[in-house]
């Protein structure tokens, strides 16, 4: 069996990392689809394309979060 001193499982590090895990930069927009997802009606088409830009943006130059608009009855 090999020395586990010589193979390490993760070739990419040198030890225990210091830094906590942080969320992924596009996590809250996630958050704004799933809660689409369990609203009545769904509402996750426009949700979703903002997370799909999210995805695709360079760091830092995230869209905004997308928030739903909910109609009072003195906005009919």
């Amino acid at each position: 069996m090999p020395d586990s001193s010589s193979f390490p499982l993760n070739k990419h590090s040198s030890g225990p990392s210091s830094n906590a895990p942080q969320p992924h930069r596009c996590n809250e927009h996630l958050e704004d689809l799933l809660v689409g997802f369990s609203s009545w009606p769904m509402d996750v088409a426009k949700p979703f394309s903002v997370f799909w830009q999210c995805l695709q943006s360079k760091p830092g130059q995230e869209p905004p979060r997308y928030s739903q608009q909910k109609k009072t009855p003195s906005q009919s």
